[in-house]
């Protein structure tokens, strides 16, 4: 099995967002075609779709070894049939594939870019339904709003379930981001990690990149990290970041908020650029050397002076600076 030995039931942090799916993934690993045949799995971009695919594979074997589980992206699904194709193999293409216990396909909406896949797949899916076997599928979206999505496979996909995931609330974001420093050995001080939580990120990617530029800071700080300068670190040349109140700050909020006064036109905000996660990192980490430079050169030019002013010599030291 090409399965992710990270991505399991165990280490899924479950919310309200997302605990629908992870409750129909688990019924499909521990009774693979009959629980909900096909699943249907669909959320945007970094919410965790991939890590269920994988996590129902590791259940299954787990429940028992003998099953066979192949996890494929829809390229390289196409991919395969395309060298069966040109290879003069396309019969036991399909017959190999018919006998693949649970199929895990991530990323199907790229059917559209490949129209001579769908009937292909109508096929197969029909057929491991009828054998038995299992079909977990991963989107962005919905079968129905996939582009130019053959009705009858639109059908087949929507006839198990379908099950959408959300961005994370801001328990299920904190409880994120604690495994995730957890995992990387980190320790935080109080509130740092509920500061984070805040900032309303839409997907775990991004959670992850939060924890590595605070990883990032705190290793080569002197000091550790507090709420305010976690904050600092996060909030780009003093812009605020979209936050998400917790449940007992949006309460205090409502209780001493006055009526406003009637707004203006409502002016459309401007679209955001698209985040570069590694760039964002990186630039973090230059602005944290940069300052820790600063304060080491003032440290060394203290001692110059000091040392100048009682009789040594500091020719090694100005060298330093």
């Amino acid at each position: 099995m090409d399965l992710n030995p990270r991505f399991r039931f165990a280490s899924f942090v479950v919310g309200p967002s997302n605990r629908l799916a992870f409750t129909a993934a688990q019924a499909v690993a521990q009774n693979p075609g009959e629980a909900y045949n096909p699943l249907f799995i669909y959320g945007r971009s970094g919410l965790g779709k991939t890590h269920l695919l994988h996590a129902v594979g590791w259940g299954s074997a787990d429940r028992q070894a003998s099953v066979r589980t192949v996890y494929l992206t829809l390229e390289e699904f196409v991919g395969q049939h395309h060298a069966a194709i040109a290879a003069g193999q396309l019969d036991a293409f399909r017959r190999s594939a018919e006998e693949i216990n649970v199929l895990l396909l991530d990323d199907v909406q790229f059917l559209a870019k490949h129209r001579e896949m769908q009937a292909e797949l109508l096929r197969l899916s029909e057929r491991m339904q009828i054998t038995g076997n299992q079909v977990v599928l991963s989107s962005d979206r919905p079968p129905q709003e996939i582009d130019e999505l053959d009705e009858r496979l639109v059908s087949r996909l929507s006839g198990g379930l379908l099950v959408d995931m959300a961005a994370p609330d801001f328990e299920t974001r904190l409880a994120i981001l604690r495994r995730k420093a957890d995992e990387r050995g980190m320790v935080f001080a109080p509130g740092v990690l509920d500061t984070v939580a805040e900032i309303s990120a839409s997907n775990v990617r991004e959670l992850v990149g939060l924890v590595n530029r605070l990883s990032a800071f705190q290793a080569v700080s002197e000091a550790p990290l507090t709420p305010a300068s976690a904050r600092a670190l996060l909030v780009d040349d003093g812009d605020e970041p979209p936050v998400a109140k917790s449940p007992s700050r949006q309460v205090a909020q409502e209780r001493t908020s006055v009526p406003a006064e009637s707004p203006g036109p409502a002016v459309p905000p401007s679209p955001s650029p698209p985040v570069d996660e590694f760039s964002a990192f990186l630039s973090a980490v230059t602005r944290t050397v940069e300052k820790s430079m600063d304060a080491w050169r003032s440290r060394v030019g203290e001692a110059v002076v000091r040392w100048q002013g009682e009789g040594f010599r500091t020719a090694r030291l100005e060298e330093l600076l």
